[in-house]
Protein backbone atom coordinates (compact mmCIF):
# COMPACT_ATOMS: atom_id res chain seq x y z
CA UNK A 1 0.00 0.00 0.00
CA UNK A 2 2.90 2.37 0.79
CA UNK A 3 4.47 1.66 -2.58
CA UNK A 4 1.21 2.44 -4.34
CA UNK A 5 0.99 5.79 -2.49
CA UNK A 6 4.55 6.67 -3.53
CA UNK A 7 3.85 5.71 -7.14
CA UNK A 8 0.89 8.11 -7.30
CA UNK A 9 2.43 10.89 -5.17
CA UNK A 10 5.87 11.09 -6.82
CA UNK A 11 4.62 11.96 -10.35
CA UNK A 12 2.21 14.52 -8.89
CA UNK A 13 5.05 16.11 -6.90
CA UNK A 14 7.37 16.20 -9.94
CA UNK A 15 4.62 17.68 -12.11
CA UNK A 16 4.02 20.47 -9.58
CA UNK A 17 7.74 21.32 -9.55
CA UNK A 18 7.83 21.50 -13.34
CA UNK A 19 4.70 23.63 -13.36
CA UNK A 20 6.20 26.10 -10.84
CA UNK A 21 9.18 26.63 -13.10
CA UNK A 22 6.84 27.42 -15.97
CA UNK A 23 5.28 30.33 -14.13
CA UNK A 24 8.55 32.23 -13.97
CA UNK A 25 8.78 35.26 -16.23
CA UNK A 26 11.01 34.11 -19.07
CA UNK A 27 10.43 37.45 -20.78
CA UNK A 28 13.13 39.92 -19.74
CA UNK A 29 10.54 42.67 -19.37
CA UNK A 30 10.81 44.66 -16.16
CA UNK A 31 7.70 45.78 -14.33
CA UNK A 32 6.55 49.34 -14.96
CA UNK A 33 5.38 51.88 -12.40
CA UNK A 34 2.08 53.69 -13.07
CA UNK A 35 2.62 56.77 -10.86
CA UNK A 36 6.24 57.93 -10.66
CA UNK A 37 7.42 60.49 -8.06
CA UNK A 38 7.69 63.21 -10.73
CA UNK A 39 5.69 64.71 -13.57
CA UNK A 40 6.83 64.82 -17.18
CA UNK A 41 6.20 68.25 -18.66
CA UNK A 42 7.82 67.54 -22.04
CA UNK A 43 9.23 64.47 -23.76
CA UNK A 44 10.57 64.39 -27.30
CA UNK A 45 13.25 62.96 -29.55
CA UNK A 46 15.20 64.85 -32.17
CA UNK A 47 17.42 63.49 -34.91
CA UNK A 48 20.65 65.28 -35.77
CA UNK A 49 23.28 65.02 -38.47
CA UNK A 50 26.78 66.47 -38.51
CA UNK A 51 27.92 68.71 -41.34
CA UNK A 52 30.93 66.51 -42.07
CA UNK A 53 31.04 62.84 -43.02
CA UNK A 54 33.08 61.79 -39.97
CA UNK A 55 30.71 63.66 -37.65
CA UNK A 56 28.00 61.04 -37.84
CA UNK A 57 24.36 61.27 -36.90
CA UNK A 58 22.05 60.22 -34.12
CA UNK A 59 19.02 60.94 -32.01
CA UNK A 60 18.74 62.82 -28.73
CA UNK A 61 15.90 61.97 -26.33
CA UNK A 62 14.83 64.88 -24.10
CA UNK A 63 12.72 64.44 -20.97
CA UNK A 64 11.78 67.51 -18.91
CA UNK A 65 10.51 66.78 -15.40
CA UNK A 66 8.56 68.76 -12.84
CA UNK A 67 8.00 68.06 -9.13
CA UNK A 68 11.14 65.91 -9.03
CA UNK A 69 11.71 64.80 -5.45
CA UNK A 70 15.32 65.15 -4.20
CA UNK A 71 15.50 61.45 -3.31
CA UNK A 72 14.85 60.44 -6.95
CA UNK A 73 17.82 59.73 -9.22
CA UNK A 74 17.14 59.53 -12.96
CA UNK A 75 19.47 56.86 -14.37
CA UNK A 76 18.72 55.70 -17.92
CA UNK A 77 16.41 56.14 -20.87
CA UNK A 78 15.41 53.02 -22.82
CA UNK A 79 14.76 53.96 -26.44
CA UNK A 80 14.86 52.03 -29.73
CA UNK A 81 16.37 48.93 -28.15
CA UNK A 82 19.20 50.96 -26.61
CA UNK A 83 19.93 51.94 -23.03
CA UNK A 84 20.98 55.59 -22.92
CA UNK A 85 22.52 57.23 -19.88
CA UNK A 86 20.26 60.09 -18.75
CA UNK A 87 22.35 63.25 -18.41
CA UNK A 88 21.46 66.70 -17.15
CA UNK A 89 23.39 69.89 -16.47
CA UNK A 90 23.48 72.43 -13.66
CA UNK A 91 21.86 74.94 -16.05
CA UNK A 92 18.94 72.56 -16.75
CA UNK A 93 18.69 70.26 -13.70
CA UNK A 94 15.19 69.00 -14.60
CA UNK A 95 15.95 68.21 -18.26
CA UNK A 96 17.49 64.82 -18.92
CA UNK A 97 18.93 63.88 -22.29
CA UNK A 98 19.88 60.48 -23.67
CA UNK A 99 22.27 60.47 -26.63
CA UNK A 100 21.84 57.77 -29.26
CA UNK A 101 24.56 57.85 -31.88
CA UNK A 102 23.99 55.97 -35.13
CA UNK A 103 26.90 53.57 -35.48
CA UNK A 104 27.52 50.65 -37.75
CA UNK A 105 28.22 47.48 -35.82
CA UNK A 106 31.27 45.61 -37.05
CA UNK A 107 30.01 42.18 -38.00
CA UNK A 108 32.16 39.39 -39.33
CA UNK A 109 30.39 37.73 -42.24
CA UNK A 110 32.34 34.82 -43.65
CA UNK A 111 31.83 31.49 -45.35
CA UNK A 112 33.76 30.01 -42.43
CA UNK A 113 31.35 29.86 -39.46
CA UNK A 114 34.28 29.79 -37.02
CA UNK A 115 35.24 33.33 -38.05
CA UNK A 116 31.67 34.48 -37.40
CA UNK A 117 31.90 33.33 -33.78
CA UNK A 118 33.76 36.60 -33.09
CA UNK A 119 30.42 38.39 -33.34
CA UNK A 120 28.84 39.11 -29.99
CA UNK A 121 25.12 38.38 -29.92
CA UNK A 122 22.90 41.34 -29.02
CA UNK A 123 21.64 41.42 -25.44
CA UNK A 124 17.89 41.02 -25.05
CA UNK A 125 16.10 44.34 -24.57
CA UNK A 126 13.75 44.32 -21.55
CA UNK A 127 10.89 46.34 -23.09
CA UNK A 128 8.75 46.21 -26.20
CA UNK A 129 8.51 49.81 -27.32
CA UNK A 130 7.10 51.54 -30.34
CA UNK A 131 8.90 54.26 -32.30
CA UNK A 132 7.56 57.08 -30.11
CA UNK A 133 7.93 55.36 -26.73
CA UNK A 134 10.66 55.33 -24.12
CA UNK A 135 11.14 54.08 -20.58
CA UNK A 136 12.77 56.14 -17.83
CA UNK A 137 14.75 54.19 -15.25
CA UNK A 138 15.00 55.94 -11.91
CA UNK A 139 16.07 55.07 -8.40
CA UNK A 140 13.62 55.75 -5.59
CA UNK A 141 13.25 54.14 -2.19
CA UNK A 142 16.45 52.14 -2.64
CA UNK A 143 15.35 50.31 -5.79
CA UNK A 144 15.25 50.82 -9.53
CA UNK A 145 11.88 51.67 -11.03
CA UNK A 146 10.70 52.03 -14.62
CA UNK A 147 8.15 54.40 -16.10
CA UNK A 148 6.94 54.17 -19.69
CA UNK A 149 6.44 57.32 -21.75
CA UNK A 150 3.97 56.51 -24.51
CA UNK A 151 3.80 59.74 -26.47
CA UNK A 152 7.24 61.14 -27.25
CA UNK A 153 6.89 63.88 -29.82
CA UNK A 154 9.29 64.16 -32.75
CA UNK A 155 10.97 67.51 -33.36
CA UNK A 156 12.59 68.59 -36.62
CA UNK A 157 16.10 67.36 -37.34
CA UNK A 158 19.08 69.51 -36.40
CA UNK A 159 21.57 69.83 -39.27
CA UNK A 160 24.84 70.97 -37.77
CA UNK A 161 27.01 73.20 -40.01
CA UNK A 162 30.12 71.95 -41.76
CA UNK A 163 32.43 74.20 -39.81
CA UNK A 164 32.17 76.14 -36.60
CA UNK A 165 30.71 79.54 -37.58
CA UNK A 166 32.56 81.18 -34.68
CA UNK A 167 35.91 79.92 -35.86
CA UNK A 168 38.18 82.66 -37.26
CA UNK A 169 40.74 81.91 -39.91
Amino acid sequence: MKTLGIIFTLPLFLFSLINCGGTQNTNMEKSLVQNPPFKITEAYYQNWVAGIKEGGSGTNVHIVLNDLKPEVTIKNIYFREQILEAKNTAATPNEFVGYLRDVQRDMVMDADPLKETQNTPPKPFPFQLEENQAVVEYQFGGKNNYYKITNLSHKDMIPYPQANPNQHE
